[in-house]
């Protein structure tokens, strides 16, 4: 789970340079909105695995705003390419936060918390994510809506 979080985070940091890949094929809008139970749920990273092996290399990735939405992208540039993609969703949260005084900042830090995923495993895996979407090259009106169950509150880690 954190290996997926650190790579969608890259990803969606994008490339430095607007520069793009030599191979990286047309890419298309695609906007998905995530809910869980029923509401937006913010902060969530979301990937897009594909399914078939043409575009094993690109793995698109966002993380949703305040009302659960996000515009793909990939390697940092607006959209996805042509292809059937396997919906991967995540979102851990820091937790049970303990504060100390900093003698040298005079400021309270964080010196210890917990790590828990909110979102119910099933949707962090591709191997048993039920929620799938295809990107035609053609104009979809609507946005993809994917919900991910309850919310959870797992312990991952803790020190």
């Amino acid at each position: 789970m954190r290996k997926i979080l650190i790579i969608v985070l890259i990803f969606v940091a994008g490339c430095s340079t607007n520069d793009k890949p030599a191979d990286l094929p047309p890419l298309y809008p695609c906007t998905i909105i995530i809910t869980q139970d029923n509401s937006p749920i913010a902060e969530a990273a979301v990937e897009l695995v594909p399914v078939d092996s043409v575009n094993a290399k690109y793995r698109p990735a966002a993380i949703t705003g305040e009302d659960g939405k996000v515009s793909m992208t990939t390697y940092g540039f607006s959209g996805v390419p042509i292809g059937k993609y396997k919906v991967i969703v995540s979102k851990d949260i820091l937790d049970d936060l303990v504060y100390a005084d900093n003698p040298s900042t005079g400021q309270k830090e964080v010196v210890r918390f917990k790590k828990y995923r909110t979102v119910e495993p099933q949707y962090s895996s591709v191997d048993t994510t039920p929620h799938e979407i295809e990107i035609t090259g053609k104009k979809k009106k609507e946005p993809y809506i994917f919900d991910v169950g309850k919310t959870i509150k797992t312990l991952i880690s803790s020190p």
